[in-house]
């Protein structure tokens, strides 16, 4: 594998969480790097990093789950109280999107649902 195609793959989390916390800052309307990085309580370069056309690949795990723990506190000020609850459904499944996209599942992992999901008999799906 030559080594472009190691650095893709490497960084797909890091585009999959670009593009997810631009979703989120499109939602709750914090469009700019600088309000964004107000909000969560960042460096405006740091926040820079996650620009969805040219995510960079120095963004540290550690970085984006700091930045989901301010959303989840940040909620009941961007987001109403009717909407809280489905909003913290959005935050955590939108974090594991992100956790899914770090590695691929271990080839043992991958046989051990399959055999679950034969043993139920489902032809294909998910746990």
């Amino acid at each position: 594998m030559n080594e472009k195609k190691l650095r893709k793959k490497a960084n797909l989390w890091i585009a999959t969480a670009a593009n997810e916390l631009n979703e989120i800052r499109r939602r709750w309307r914090l469009t700019s790097n600088r309000q964004f990085a107000r909000a969560v309580g960042m460096n405006e370069r740091t926040i820079a990093k996650l620009n969805p056309k040219q995510p960079d690949s120095s963004l540290s795990l550690e970085t984006v789950d700091r930045i989901y723990s301010a959303l989840i506190a940040l909620r009941c000020v961007y987001i109403t109280d009717e909407e809280m609850e489905e909003e913290y459904r959005r935050l955590m499944e939108s974090r594991i999107r992100i956790a899914m996209s770090v590695a691929p599942l271990p080839q043992a992992v991958k046989d051990a649902v399959a055999d679950e999901l034969q043993s139920r008999g489902k032809q294909t799906g998910k746990c």
